[in-house]
Protein backbone atom coordinates (compact mmCIF):
# COMPACT_ATOMS: atom_id res chain seq x y z
CA UNK A 1 0.00 0.00 0.00
CA UNK A 2 3.04 2.30 0.29
CA UNK A 3 3.56 2.71 -3.45
CA UNK A 4 0.05 4.02 -4.22
CA UNK A 5 0.44 6.59 -1.43
CA UNK A 6 3.72 7.86 -2.93
CA UNK A 7 2.23 7.94 -6.42
CA UNK A 8 -0.80 9.81 -5.21
CA UNK A 9 1.37 12.37 -3.50
CA UNK A 10 3.57 12.77 -6.59
CA UNK A 11 0.70 13.40 -9.01
CA UNK A 12 -0.97 15.64 -6.47
CA UNK A 13 2.08 17.84 -6.03
CA UNK A 14 2.79 17.97 -9.76
CA UNK A 15 -0.75 19.06 -10.56
CA UNK A 16 -0.92 21.63 -7.75
CA UNK A 17 -3.88 20.13 -5.95
CA UNK A 18 -2.36 20.41 -2.50
CA UNK A 19 -4.74 21.01 0.35
CA UNK A 20 -7.32 18.49 -0.84
CA UNK A 21 -7.85 14.93 0.20
CA UNK A 22 -5.24 12.95 -1.71
CA UNK A 23 -7.32 9.84 -2.20
CA UNK A 24 -10.36 11.72 -3.48
CA UNK A 25 -8.34 13.82 -5.95
CA UNK A 26 -5.82 11.24 -7.19
CA UNK A 27 -7.62 10.43 -10.46
CA UNK A 28 -8.23 14.11 -11.22
CA UNK A 29 -4.58 15.00 -10.64
CA UNK A 30 -3.31 12.02 -12.62
CA UNK A 31 -5.44 12.87 -15.68
CA UNK A 32 -4.52 16.53 -15.77
CA UNK A 33 -0.82 15.84 -15.30
CA UNK A 34 -0.80 13.65 -18.39
CA UNK A 35 -2.87 16.19 -20.32
CA UNK A 36 -0.10 18.67 -19.58
CA UNK A 37 2.55 16.15 -20.67
CA UNK A 38 0.69 15.54 -23.96
CA UNK A 39 0.29 19.28 -24.48
CA UNK A 40 4.02 19.78 -23.89
CA UNK A 41 4.93 17.12 -26.43
CA UNK A 42 2.57 18.71 -28.94
CA UNK A 43 4.01 22.16 -28.22
CA UNK A 44 7.59 20.90 -28.68
CA UNK A 45 6.67 19.32 -32.01
CA UNK A 46 4.84 22.47 -33.16
CA UNK A 47 7.78 24.66 -32.13
CA UNK A 48 10.14 22.42 -34.09
CA UNK A 49 8.20 22.69 -37.34
CA UNK A 50 7.78 26.44 -36.79
CA UNK A 51 11.57 26.67 -36.46
CA UNK A 52 11.87 24.89 -39.81
CA UNK A 53 9.46 27.41 -41.33
CA UNK A 54 11.29 30.36 -39.82
CA UNK A 55 14.88 29.33 -40.54
CA UNK A 56 15.13 26.57 -43.12
CA UNK A 57 12.47 27.57 -45.64
CA UNK A 58 13.94 31.04 -46.34
CA UNK A 59 17.28 29.35 -47.20
CA UNK A 60 15.53 26.88 -49.53
CA UNK A 61 13.67 29.67 -51.31
CA UNK A 62 16.94 31.44 -52.06
CA UNK A 63 18.39 28.41 -53.85
CA UNK A 64 18.76 28.61 -57.62
CA UNK A 65 16.33 26.47 -59.55
CA UNK A 66 17.97 23.90 -61.84
CA UNK A 67 17.55 24.36 -65.59
CA UNK A 68 15.37 21.58 -66.97
CA UNK A 69 13.41 20.81 -70.12
CA UNK A 70 10.11 22.04 -68.77
CA UNK A 71 6.81 20.91 -70.33
CA UNK A 72 4.22 23.28 -71.86
CA UNK A 73 1.73 24.58 -69.30
CA UNK A 74 -1.85 25.79 -69.36
CA UNK A 75 -2.13 28.20 -66.43
CA UNK A 76 -5.77 28.41 -65.30
CA UNK A 77 -7.06 31.36 -63.29
CA UNK A 78 -10.71 31.57 -62.16
CA UNK A 79 -11.42 35.23 -61.54
CA UNK A 80 -14.32 37.45 -60.50
CA UNK A 81 -14.42 41.22 -60.23
CA UNK A 82 -11.66 43.80 -60.24
CA UNK A 83 -9.75 44.56 -57.05
CA UNK A 84 -7.02 47.12 -56.46
CA UNK A 85 -4.31 44.54 -57.11
CA UNK A 86 -5.94 42.62 -59.98
CA UNK A 87 -3.94 44.18 -62.81
CA UNK A 88 -0.66 43.85 -60.90
CA UNK A 89 -1.40 40.17 -60.18
CA UNK A 90 -2.23 39.46 -63.82
CA UNK A 91 0.96 41.20 -64.94
CA UNK A 92 2.94 39.04 -62.50
CA UNK A 93 1.49 35.94 -64.17
CA UNK A 94 2.31 37.28 -67.62
CA UNK A 95 5.91 37.93 -66.52
CA UNK A 96 6.78 34.37 -65.47
CA UNK A 97 10.27 33.17 -66.33
CA UNK A 98 8.97 30.08 -68.11
CA UNK A 99 9.63 29.02 -71.73
CA UNK A 100 6.21 27.78 -72.87
CA UNK A 101 2.95 28.61 -71.15
CA UNK A 102 -0.40 30.22 -71.81
CA UNK A 103 -3.04 31.69 -69.52
CA UNK A 104 -6.70 30.73 -69.48
CA UNK A 105 -8.81 33.20 -67.51
CA UNK A 106 -12.23 31.84 -66.67
CA UNK A 107 -15.13 33.98 -65.45
CA UNK A 108 -18.71 33.32 -64.46
CA UNK A 109 -20.36 35.99 -66.62
CA UNK A 110 -19.47 38.14 -69.59
CA UNK A 111 -20.89 41.07 -67.61
CA UNK A 112 -18.11 40.76 -65.04
CA UNK A 113 -16.12 44.03 -65.00
CA UNK A 114 -12.86 42.06 -65.15
CA UNK A 115 -13.70 40.92 -68.70
CA UNK A 116 -12.94 44.37 -70.12
CA UNK A 117 -9.50 44.34 -68.48
CA UNK A 118 -8.77 40.83 -69.72
CA UNK A 119 -9.91 41.64 -73.27
CA UNK A 120 -7.57 44.61 -73.38
CA UNK A 121 -4.66 42.48 -72.18
CA UNK A 122 -5.59 39.71 -74.64
CA UNK A 123 -5.25 42.12 -77.56
CA UNK A 124 -1.70 42.78 -76.40
CA UNK A 125 -0.68 39.23 -75.54
CA UNK A 126 -1.68 36.20 -77.63
CA UNK A 127 -1.06 33.82 -74.71
CA UNK A 128 -4.29 34.93 -73.06
CA UNK A 129 -7.57 33.08 -73.55
CA UNK A 130 -10.84 34.00 -71.86
CA UNK A 131 -13.56 31.47 -71.06
CA UNK A 132 -17.03 32.46 -69.84
CA UNK A 133 -18.33 29.42 -67.99
CA UNK A 134 -21.82 30.52 -66.95
CA UNK A 135 -23.51 29.78 -63.65
CA UNK A 136 -22.79 26.57 -61.79
CA UNK A 137 -25.77 24.39 -60.91
CA UNK A 138 -24.34 21.30 -59.24
CA UNK A 139 -20.80 22.19 -58.10
CA UNK A 140 -18.78 25.06 -56.71
CA UNK A 141 -18.53 28.05 -59.04
CA UNK A 142 -14.74 28.01 -58.83
CA UNK A 143 -14.53 24.35 -59.87
CA UNK A 144 -17.14 25.01 -62.56
CA UNK A 145 -14.92 27.76 -63.97
CA UNK A 146 -11.83 25.57 -63.72
CA UNK A 147 -13.49 22.68 -65.54
CA UNK A 148 -14.60 25.03 -68.30
CA UNK A 149 -10.98 26.08 -68.72
CA UNK A 150 -9.72 22.48 -68.62
CA UNK A 151 -12.13 21.67 -71.46
CA UNK A 152 -10.30 24.30 -73.55
CA UNK A 153 -6.93 22.61 -73.09
CA UNK A 154 -5.36 20.12 -75.51
CA UNK A 155 -2.79 17.35 -75.34
CA UNK A 156 -0.16 19.97 -76.15
CA UNK A 157 -0.77 21.41 -72.66
CA UNK A 158 1.18 18.77 -70.77
CA UNK A 159 0.68 20.38 -67.35
CA UNK A 160 -2.34 22.11 -65.81
CA UNK A 161 -1.43 24.77 -63.25
CA UNK A 162 -4.01 26.53 -61.10
CA UNK A 163 -3.65 29.87 -59.33
CA UNK A 164 -5.95 32.23 -57.42
CA UNK A 165 -6.66 35.76 -58.56
CA UNK A 166 -5.33 37.35 -55.37
CA UNK A 167 -1.87 35.79 -55.74
CA UNK A 168 1.10 37.89 -56.84
CA UNK A 169 3.77 35.28 -57.54
CA UNK A 170 7.47 35.85 -58.13
CA UNK A 171 8.83 35.44 -61.69
CA UNK A 172 10.24 31.99 -60.85
CA UNK A 173 6.95 30.71 -59.37
CA UNK A 174 5.73 28.69 -62.36
CA UNK A 175 9.18 27.18 -62.97
CA UNK A 176 9.37 26.05 -59.33
CA UNK A 177 5.79 24.72 -59.33
CA UNK A 178 6.19 22.57 -62.45
CA UNK A 179 9.74 21.35 -61.73
CA UNK A 180 8.74 18.52 -59.30
CA UNK A 181 6.52 17.00 -61.98
CA UNK A 182 9.71 16.25 -63.97
CA UNK A 183 11.19 14.18 -61.12
CA UNK A 184 9.19 11.05 -61.91
CA UNK A 185 5.76 9.48 -61.89
CA UNK A 186 5.80 9.08 -58.10
CA UNK A 187 5.07 12.82 -57.85
CA UNK A 188 1.39 13.18 -58.71
CA UNK A 189 1.03 16.91 -58.05
CA UNK A 190 2.91 19.92 -56.71
CA UNK A 191 1.70 22.75 -54.53
CA UNK A 192 2.58 25.97 -52.79
CA UNK A 193 0.66 27.83 -50.11
CA UNK A 194 -0.28 31.37 -49.11
CA UNK A 195 1.01 33.76 -46.48
CA UNK A 196 -1.31 36.54 -45.41
CA UNK A 197 0.07 40.08 -45.43
CA UNK A 198 -1.92 42.56 -43.27
CA UNK A 199 -3.02 45.57 -45.30
CA UNK A 200 -4.53 47.40 -42.32
CA UNK A 201 -3.64 47.49 -38.64
CA UNK A 202 -6.79 45.61 -37.58
CA UNK A 203 -6.04 42.87 -35.07
CA UNK A 204 -8.03 40.37 -37.13
CA UNK A 205 -5.41 40.62 -39.90
CA UNK A 206 -2.64 39.74 -37.46
CA UNK A 207 -4.61 36.80 -36.08
CA UNK A 208 -5.30 35.36 -39.54
CA UNK A 209 -1.60 35.72 -40.42
CA UNK A 210 -0.68 33.58 -37.40
CA UNK A 211 -3.43 30.99 -37.90
CA UNK A 212 -2.59 30.60 -41.57
CA UNK A 213 1.16 30.42 -40.94
CA UNK A 214 0.57 27.55 -38.52
CA UNK A 215 -0.98 25.57 -41.38
CA UNK A 216 1.76 26.57 -43.83
CA UNK A 217 4.45 25.37 -41.42
CA UNK A 218 2.94 21.86 -41.48
CA UNK A 219 3.66 21.39 -45.17
CA UNK A 220 6.84 19.67 -46.26
CA UNK A 221 6.87 15.92 -45.52
CA UNK A 222 4.76 13.98 -48.01
CA UNK A 223 2.49 12.52 -45.34
CA UNK A 224 1.41 16.00 -44.16
CA UNK A 225 1.33 17.81 -47.49
CA UNK A 226 -1.97 18.59 -49.17
CA UNK A 227 -2.64 20.66 -52.26
CA UNK A 228 -3.71 24.28 -52.02
CA UNK A 229 -5.96 25.46 -54.85
CA UNK A 230 -4.31 28.85 -55.14
CA UNK A 231 -0.98 27.37 -56.27
CA UNK A 232 -1.00 23.79 -57.56
CA UNK A 233 -0.10 21.82 -60.68
CA UNK A 234 -0.78 18.37 -62.10
CA UNK A 235 -0.01 16.66 -65.40
CA UNK A 236 -2.96 16.93 -67.75
CA UNK A 237 -2.85 13.21 -68.51
CA UNK A 238 -2.93 12.40 -64.79
CA UNK A 239 -5.80 14.83 -64.26
CA UNK A 240 -7.96 12.53 -66.37
CA UNK A 241 -6.30 9.18 -65.63
CA UNK A 242 -6.53 9.60 -61.85
CA UNK A 243 -10.25 10.30 -62.20
CA UNK A 244 -9.96 13.88 -60.94
CA UNK A 245 -12.01 15.26 -63.83
CA UNK A 246 -14.91 13.03 -62.78
CA UNK A 247 -14.48 13.72 -59.06
CA UNK A 248 -14.68 17.47 -59.66
CA UNK A 249 -18.04 17.26 -61.42
CA UNK A 250 -20.14 17.78 -58.26
CA UNK A 251 -17.49 18.97 -55.80
CA UNK A 252 -16.92 22.26 -54.01
CA UNK A 253 -13.29 22.09 -52.88
CA UNK A 254 -10.80 21.79 -55.73
CA UNK A 255 -7.75 21.23 -53.53
CA UNK A 256 -9.16 18.76 -51.01
CA UNK A 257 -10.54 16.60 -53.81
CA UNK A 258 -7.27 16.78 -55.74
CA UNK A 259 -5.33 15.83 -52.61
CA UNK A 260 -7.60 12.86 -51.93
CA UNK A 261 -7.46 11.74 -55.55
CA UNK A 262 -3.66 11.95 -55.81
CA UNK A 263 -2.77 10.49 -52.40
CA UNK A 264 -5.59 8.02 -51.69
CA UNK A 265 -6.80 6.96 -55.13
CA UNK A 266 -3.69 7.17 -57.32
CA UNK A 267 -1.31 6.44 -54.39
CA UNK A 268 1.08 9.20 -55.50
CA UNK A 269 2.82 11.98 -53.59
CA UNK A 270 2.22 15.73 -53.48
CA UNK A 271 5.39 17.82 -53.51
CA UNK A 272 5.39 21.00 -51.45
CA UNK A 273 7.45 23.72 -53.12
CA UNK A 274 8.63 26.47 -50.72
CA UNK A 275 9.40 28.78 -53.68
CA UNK A 276 5.67 28.69 -54.46
CA UNK A 277 4.56 30.33 -51.24
CA UNK A 278 2.62 33.36 -52.41
CA UNK A 279 1.68 36.54 -50.58
CA UNK A 280 -2.05 37.28 -50.19
CA UNK A 281 -3.53 40.48 -48.83
CA UNK A 282 -5.33 40.18 -45.49
CA UNK A 283 -8.04 42.78 -45.05
CA UNK A 284 -10.34 41.35 -42.38
CA UNK A 285 -12.44 42.56 -39.50
CA UNK A 286 -13.66 40.27 -36.73
CA UNK A 287 -16.85 39.32 -38.57
CA UNK A 288 -15.15 38.51 -41.87
CA UNK A 289 -12.34 36.67 -40.05
CA UNK A 290 -14.77 34.30 -38.33
CA UNK A 291 -16.76 33.86 -41.54
CA UNK A 292 -13.58 32.95 -43.43
CA UNK A 293 -12.16 30.56 -40.83
CA UNK A 294 -15.50 28.84 -40.11
CA UNK A 295 -16.02 28.35 -43.85
CA UNK A 296 -12.58 26.76 -44.24
CA UNK A 297 -13.17 24.43 -41.31
CA UNK A 298 -16.66 23.50 -42.44
CA UNK A 299 -15.25 22.44 -45.81
CA UNK A 300 -12.50 20.53 -43.98
CA UNK A 301 -15.08 18.78 -41.77
CA UNK A 302 -16.84 17.35 -44.81
CA UNK A 303 -13.83 16.70 -47.05
CA UNK A 304 -11.26 15.57 -44.47
CA UNK A 305 -13.07 14.80 -41.18
CA UNK A 306 -10.00 13.31 -39.48
CA UNK A 307 -8.03 16.51 -40.11
CA UNK A 308 -10.90 18.50 -38.60
CA UNK A 309 -11.11 16.24 -35.54
CA UNK A 310 -7.34 16.42 -35.08
CA UNK A 311 -7.48 20.22 -35.15
CA UNK A 312 -10.19 20.23 -32.46
CA UNK A 313 -8.25 17.76 -30.33
CA UNK A 314 -5.03 19.75 -30.56
CA UNK A 315 -6.73 23.05 -29.67
CA UNK A 316 -8.60 21.50 -26.71
CA UNK A 317 -5.47 19.77 -25.44
CA UNK A 318 -3.36 22.92 -25.47
CA UNK A 319 -6.01 25.22 -24.00
CA UNK A 320 -6.96 22.74 -21.26
CA UNK A 321 -3.35 22.38 -20.13
CA UNK A 322 -2.69 26.12 -20.45
CA UNK A 323 -5.77 27.24 -18.50
CA UNK A 324 -5.36 24.52 -15.87
CA UNK A 325 -1.75 25.43 -15.09
CA UNK A 326 -2.58 29.15 -15.26
CA UNK A 327 -5.42 28.73 -12.75
CA UNK A 328 -3.28 26.73 -10.34
CA UNK A 329 -0.40 29.20 -10.67
CA UNK A 330 -2.64 32.12 -9.76
CA UNK A 331 -4.51 30.17 -7.09
CA UNK A 332 -1.26 29.28 -5.40
CA UNK A 333 -0.55 32.95 -4.65
CA UNK A 334 -3.77 33.45 -2.72
CA UNK A 335 -3.43 30.43 -0.46
CA UNK A 336 -2.59 31.06 3.21
CA UNK A 337 0.71 29.22 2.86
CA UNK A 338 1.50 30.59 -0.60
CA UNK A 339 5.07 31.58 0.33
CA UNK A 340 5.83 28.61 2.52
CA UNK A 341 8.89 26.58 1.46
CA UNK A 342 6.73 23.46 1.69
CA UNK A 343 4.18 24.77 -0.82
CA UNK A 344 4.65 23.01 -4.20
CA UNK A 345 3.18 26.02 -6.00
CA UNK A 346 6.42 26.57 -7.92
CA UNK A 347 5.82 23.33 -9.81
CA UNK A 348 2.65 24.74 -11.35
CA UNK A 349 4.47 27.93 -12.29
CA UNK A 350 7.18 25.90 -14.04
CA UNK A 351 4.56 23.86 -15.91
CA UNK A 352 2.73 27.01 -17.02
CA UNK A 353 5.86 28.89 -18.05
CA UNK A 354 7.23 25.91 -20.01
CA UNK A 355 4.05 25.68 -22.08
CA UNK A 356 3.84 29.43 -22.61
CA UNK A 357 7.49 29.81 -23.62
CA UNK A 358 7.14 27.13 -26.28
CA UNK A 359 4.10 28.88 -27.73
CA UNK A 360 6.03 32.19 -27.71
CA UNK A 361 8.92 30.59 -29.57
CA UNK A 362 6.54 29.05 -32.09
CA UNK A 363 4.80 32.36 -32.76
CA UNK A 364 8.10 34.21 -33.12
CA UNK A 365 9.39 31.69 -35.68
CA UNK A 366 6.23 31.84 -37.77
CA UNK A 367 6.36 35.63 -38.08
CA UNK A 368 10.14 35.67 -38.45
CA UNK A 369 9.84 33.25 -41.38
CA UNK A 370 7.35 35.52 -43.10
CA UNK A 371 9.65 38.51 -42.66
CA UNK A 372 12.53 36.56 -44.20
CA UNK A 373 10.46 35.27 -47.11
CA UNK A 374 8.90 38.64 -47.96
CA UNK A 375 11.34 41.37 -46.88
CA UNK A 376 9.41 43.91 -48.95
CA UNK A 377 6.47 43.39 -46.56
CA UNK A 378 8.58 43.26 -43.41
CA UNK A 379 6.83 46.18 -41.71
CA UNK A 380 3.35 44.74 -42.26
CA UNK A 381 4.32 41.22 -41.18
CA UNK A 382 6.24 42.39 -38.11
CA UNK A 383 3.09 44.11 -36.84
CA UNK A 384 1.83 40.64 -35.89
CA UNK A 385 4.91 39.83 -33.79
CA UNK A 386 3.43 41.00 -30.48
CA UNK A 387 0.37 38.82 -30.95
CA UNK A 388 2.50 35.89 -32.09
CA UNK A 389 4.69 36.06 -28.98
CA UNK A 390 2.30 37.14 -26.24
CA UNK A 391 -1.10 36.31 -27.68
CA UNK A 392 -0.64 32.77 -28.97
CA UNK A 393 -3.15 31.31 -26.45
CA UNK A 394 -5.70 33.85 -27.66
CA UNK A 395 -5.06 32.68 -31.24
CA UNK A 396 -5.71 29.10 -30.09
CA UNK A 397 -8.95 30.22 -28.47
CA UNK A 398 -10.16 31.97 -31.64
CA UNK A 399 -9.21 28.91 -33.64
CA UNK A 400 -11.19 26.66 -31.28
CA UNK A 401 -14.25 28.94 -31.48
CA UNK A 402 -14.12 28.72 -35.27
CA UNK A 403 -13.81 24.94 -35.10
CA UNK A 404 -16.83 24.74 -32.80
CA UNK A 405 -18.75 27.07 -35.10
CA UNK A 406 -18.00 24.83 -38.06
CA UNK A 407 -19.37 21.78 -36.23
CA UNK A 408 -22.97 22.88 -36.83
CA UNK A 409 -24.31 22.44 -40.34
CA UNK A 410 -22.80 21.70 -43.73
CA UNK A 411 -23.79 24.88 -45.55
CA UNK A 412 -21.43 27.71 -46.46
CA UNK A 413 -21.88 31.00 -48.29
CA UNK A 414 -19.08 31.82 -50.71
CA UNK A 415 -19.13 34.94 -52.88
CA UNK A 416 -22.88 35.33 -52.45
CA UNK A 417 -23.74 31.72 -53.31
CA UNK A 418 -24.91 29.15 -50.77
CA UNK A 419 -23.51 25.63 -51.00
CA UNK A 420 -24.61 22.59 -49.02
CA UNK A 421 -21.83 20.01 -48.80
CA UNK A 422 -23.21 16.49 -48.91
CA UNK A 423 -19.83 14.80 -49.24
CA UNK A 424 -16.35 15.42 -50.63
CA UNK A 425 -17.63 15.00 -54.18
CA UNK A 426 -21.27 16.06 -53.92
CA UNK A 427 -22.59 19.61 -53.49
CA UNK A 428 -26.02 21.24 -53.65
CA UNK A 429 -25.97 24.78 -55.06
CA UNK A 430 -28.56 27.13 -53.59
CA UNK A 431 -28.88 30.43 -55.43
CA UNK A 432 -31.44 33.19 -54.86
CA UNK A 433 -31.95 33.22 -58.63
CA UNK A 434 -30.31 31.56 -61.60
CA UNK A 435 -30.36 32.13 -65.35
CA UNK A 436 -31.79 29.58 -67.73
CA UNK A 437 -29.53 26.76 -68.80
CA UNK A 438 -29.96 27.70 -72.45
CA UNK A 439 -28.76 31.22 -71.82
CA UNK A 440 -25.77 30.04 -69.79
CA UNK A 441 -24.83 27.51 -72.44
CA UNK A 442 -25.06 30.03 -75.26
CA UNK A 443 -23.00 32.55 -73.31
CA UNK A 444 -20.33 29.94 -72.65
CA UNK A 445 -20.15 28.93 -76.32
CA UNK A 446 -20.40 32.36 -77.84
CA UNK A 447 -17.71 33.96 -75.69
CA UNK A 448 -15.44 31.01 -75.08
CA UNK A 449 -12.39 32.65 -76.58
CA UNK A 450 -11.05 36.07 -77.47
Amino acid sequence: MGTPRISSRFWLLASGLHGYDAYAMWTFAFIFFWIWVAAMLLAIWAARIAQRFGMRLPRIVQQTLPAENLPPVALILPIKGVDDDTQANVQALLSQDYPDYRLIFTVESEDDPVVALLERLAREDSRIEIVVSGLSRDRGQKIHNQLSAVDRTTTQDEVLAFVDADANPAPSWLHALVLPLTYGDYIGASTGYRFFIPVTDHTANKIVLILNAQVGALLGPYRRTFAWGGSMAIRRKDFFDYGLHDMWQNALSDDYVLSHCVKKVAKKKIQFVPQCLVASDANFNWASLFEFVVRQYRITKVCEPMVWLTAIGGALLYLTAFLYTLFNSVYGFIQPNAYSPENPHWRQIVMFVALYVLSMFRGYMLVHGGMQLWPQHKASISSAMRWAILGMPWCFFINLMALIGSAVGKTIVWRGVSYKLISRTKTIVQRPHIASSTGSGMMSRERAEV
